[in-house]
């Protein structure tokens, strides 16, 4: 393991003969695995990186078995978004092995402590930052300069439904989600006129281990069984290969008009 999509910008790459670039972060995950894999569909040659190498390898064979992906189109980079010197090498290494980048997928994120407010243990709280927020902050830092000297580029920040509203028992995932929707609209005005386009997607309650995690977590507070299912309009949980969709949509084919968004999928939940 080795350890700028505008729609214009997308065209000139495919003209010339070299498909475009993403770097998709938490790629090992189950949602991170469908967003590189809804990528690889739209042509994106893929830089994937995950803090686990051992589900980074998992995912690169699947993605060369199912998708017949060659050397040339996609590579594994263990690295951990909460470190600086890692995210540094992550987008060094994205542009020694494949010469340009096109998109980043903000994806790489953790749930944290479900807790009563009063009993969080900050240093708890600080390490969810380090990830869901920091964590962002740093690759649009360290990609920034690259997509402005070029004058294009796409970055989509998984955020979370849990952005746009309260959740209790959640105040750090959710605070962090929020701070993610605030980062994206922020930068997406401050970039604006390089061409550079930053959106957020929210999800909400997705299918996947992290979820899991919360209805247990939530449910061993409650003594009895938790779901959202309910609450959902549509009666269900989004399939990860749903929000892939929309965000490699963001990455790739969306008009270029659209950025700082933060658009909800939700199945009608906050409609």
């Amino acid at each position: 393991m080795t350890s700028p999509v505008t729609a214009q910008g997308t065209a000139e790459g495919r003209t010339q003969g070299v498909d475009p670039v993403a770097l998709v972060t938490g790629a090992g995950g189950r949602l991170g695995s469908a967003i590189a894999g809804a990528l690889a569909l739209r042509g994106m040659r893929l830089a994937l990186a995950d803090i686990s190498a051992p589900a980074l390898e998992r995912l690169v064979y699947e993605l060369r078995s199912e998708l017949g992906l060659g050397e040339g189109r996609i590579l594994g980079i263990e690295a951990d978004v909460a470190s600086d010197a890692d995210v540094a090498r992550l987008v060094r290494e994205t542009l020694d092995v494949f010469g340009r980048l096109d998109a980043v997928v903000n994806n790489a994120g953790v749930e944290g402590p479900i807790s009563p407010a009063e009993d969080l243990d900050l240093e708890d709280v600080l390490a969810v930052y380090q990830v869901n927020v920091f964590g962002t902050l740093r690759v649009m830092k360290a990609v920034l300069p690259t997509f402005k000297g070029q004058r294009s580029g796409r970055i989509v920040n998984v955020a979370s439904g849990a952005g746009t509203a309260g959740t209790a028992f959640m105040a750090a995932y959710s605070s962090s989600k929020h701070a993610v929707i605030g980062l994206t609209r922020s930068i997406a005005r401050e970039v604006a006129d390089h061409n550079v386009l930053v959106n957020a997607v929210c999800p909400g309650s997705v299918e996947s281990p992290m979820m899991d995690r919360i209805e247990a977590e939530l449910g061993r507070l409650a003594g009895e069984p938790v779901s959202f299912e309910a609450a959902v309009p549509m009666g269900r949980y989004a399939r990860p290969a749903e929000v892939a969709e929309l965000v490699a949509y963001l990455a790739v084919d969306a008009p270029a008009y659209i950025t700082g968004a933060a658009l909800v999928m939700d199945g009608g939940m906050r409609a």
